[in-house]
């Protein structure tokens, strides 16, 4: 009798793990729409080298009982909380992360400010060399920042800034983050290895099948100018 053996396909789907080991390339965009029929982002900008990110996510859940047993457990998204280190922060940073002015060389900070709603994205490196690419679609860095400064004792003390947000999903689906990992990409993901050719030229929207971005959209309307890392 004849074996039978069945050809597996040659892009078969592949589960790939690696640890985090890095990350790199911080960029924001402002969220010139957020709103249930529209979803829009300005140009992302380069912000500060990243030092390290801590990305929180928060979901609440509720047991629902009957006949003496858990009947469902009922979950909700809370929000995402997001505190990024970068070595340093220029005052152009400030006024468009936290709403502050700046104005004739002066950064002007008021009671009143109110930090606008933004898109941050990052890629993180893994072990095996490949990176993980992120948009988290909306938030306010509204907790301000974190300085810390000391005097000189002999050497040079280098230090830090830290600014924190809170995220969130937008109006227009409820999505609040996208993300390709291109450890575990294959040859049928062509749109998700196209993405990340210009990850950071746009906020990125999923596309579907027919290639269309459904509903939302990035527009480009901001000149970034020209700045130094």
């Amino acid at each position: 009798m004849e074996e039978k053996r069945t050809k597996i396909s040659e892009n078969v789907e592949k589960i790939v793990r690696s640890r985090t080991c890095g990350c790199k390339d911080l960029y924001v965009a402002l969220v010139l729409q957020n709103t249930a029929t529209q979803y829009m982002a300005g140009v992302p900008r380069k912000l500060s080298r990243m030092v390290k990110a801590k990305i929180d996510e928060k979901w609440s859940s509720e047991k629902v009982y009957s006949d003496d047993e858990t009947e469902e457990v009922i979950t909700a998204y809370e929000g995402t909380d997001v505190e990024l280190e970068v070595n340093a922060l220029a005052p152009q940073d400030r006024a468009f992360l936290f709403g502050q002015k700046y104005e004739n060389g002066y950064l002007i900070k008021t009671s009143n400010d109110m930090a606008p709603e933004v898109a941050v994205g990052w890629r993180e490196r893994k072990l095996n060399g490949k990176y993980e690419f992120k948009w988290l679609y909306v938030g306010k860095f509204s907790e301000g920042i974190s300085d810390e400064s000391s005097t000189k004792e002999g050497k040079l003390s280098p230090t830090t800034k830290s600014i924190k947000g809170q995220f969130y999903e937008r109006s227009l689906d409820n999505q609040y983050e996208i993300s390709v990992d291109e450890s575990n990409l294959i040859d049928e993901y062509a749109d998700a290895k196209t993405a990340l050719e210009n990850w950071f030229s746009a906020v990125q929207e999923y596309q579907d099948t027919a290639g269309s971005t459904g509903d939302g959209g990035s527009e480009g309307t901001e000149d970034t100018g020209t700045e130094q890392q």
